[in-house]
């Protein structure tokens, strides 16, 4: 074992055609001149805290997802001109069955993410569309459609769609593990459950807020399971942060609206953004300010139109461009200190039942 990574795990790759033996050799000079713990990938990780975003291997991943996208651009074509006398069903499963056959060569074999993305979208619109038409077939040919609206479903995507699709995301990600795919198991799980809870009476900004909250837990349960992000677990909470950033933030900022008014409505913004930066710093995850940076901006105005007198000059008011330059120098600030800042927070939180779980501060 090296680093906790088997020794022979170089030459599986040449062997299985990923790398090639030059770069094999590159990357096990890497390892002896180095003591950094090594990445999913095989590198050292020179950060073990900084939040990962990997969706390309290489510049190969690019070519295979124009690829996959002409494919399915040739299917569409298909579906909606009914080339070669194919039903909408059958061109729907074949679709799907073949987008699943990639993905069994392109990431359950050479392990490329960017493709394996498109892959998994493409896999579960097709096959939920595939599912939904089957089942709504009689009630399609009644109503007459044209082409133009052969796809009316997708414009109110409860149950009829949401269900299909919540289905396939699992049956994709539990067969590849490809971590985008939790991306859209929590989506189309909200898409499911928030019908359901919308029925019974609860607000949408309520069942956006507790659902966010659901999908928060499980992105830290991964993040737990991987303090030093250096394994896949981090690669499926940075995208399940990303899908509970946007159900959070904004039913949070809705409520607020809702219950306050004038500058009290700017003040529990900016409060609200800064107890999500202490938390972001926390868990060392971006997604949540990112999610929050318009609301933030908008803030920053109200509050300088409401205090602050200052010229406007050609057409564009001046608080305008003060509160970009404002919260522009913010996010920079926070990006290059962000280290420091922990540095300063983890101390208190390492005493805390929850140190354990959170990625170390680095100098």
């Amino acid at each position: 074992m090296t680093n906790g990574r088997p020794t022979d795990d170089l030459q599986a790759a040449v062997e299985a055609g990923v790398i090639d033996a030059a770069q094999a050799e590159k990357m096990r000079a890497m390892r002896t001149r180095s003591n950094a713990p090594l990445g999913p990938d095989g590198e050292p990780s020179v950060l073990a805290d900084e939040e990962r975003f990997r969706f390309l291997n290489g510049f190969n991943d690019v070519f295979l997802t124009i690829g996959v996208l002409l494919i399915a651009a040739a299917f569409l074509t298909v579906t909606t001109t009914g080339l070669f006398g194919i039903s909408w069903f059958a061109t729907l499963a074949v679709a799907a069955a073949t987008f699943w056959v990639l993905s069994e060569i392109l990431v359950g074999r050479l392990r490329a993410v960017l493709p394996g993305m498109v892959l998994s979208v493409l896999f579960v619109t097709f096959a939920a569309s595939a599912a939904v038409v089957q089942l709504h077939w009689d009630n399609l040919k009644a109503s007459n459609w044209d082409v133009g609206s052969e796809l009316a479903f997708w414009r109110n995507p409860t149950m009829v769609f949401g269900l299909p699709a919540l289905i396939a995301s699992l049956a994709y990600y539990f067969r590849f593990r490809l971590p985008f795919a939790l991306a859209l198991i929590a989506v189309f799980g909200f898409i499911v459950v928030s019908r359901g809870l919308l029925q019974i009476g609860l607000g949408p900004s309520i069942v956006a807020f507790g659902y966010g909250l659901f999908v928060l837990a499980a992105a830290l349960f991964y993040d737990a399971k991987d303090p030093a992000r250096v394994m896949r677990f981090s690669d499926c909470a940075f995208w399940l942060h990303l899908v509970a950033a946007c159900l959070i933030v904004s039913p949070l900022i809705n409520i607020i609206k809702e219950s306050t008014g004038g500058l009290a409505t700017s003040a529990a913004v900016l409060a609200t953004v800064f107890v999500l930066g202490l938390f972001a710093l926390a868990i060392d995850r971006r997604a949540m300010l990112v999610s929050s940076l318009a609301y933030f901006t908008v803030a920053v105005y109200q509050l300088l139109s409401g205090g602050v007198a200052l010229p406007n000059n050609g057409g564009i008011p001046s608080t305008f461009t003060l509160t970009l330059a404002l919260v522009g120098g913010f996010v920079l600030l926070l990006g290059v200190f962000w280290h420091p800042l922990r540095n300063r927070l983890m101390p208190i939180l390492s005493a805390t039942p929850i140190g354990p779980y959170l990625p170390q501060a680095r100098q």
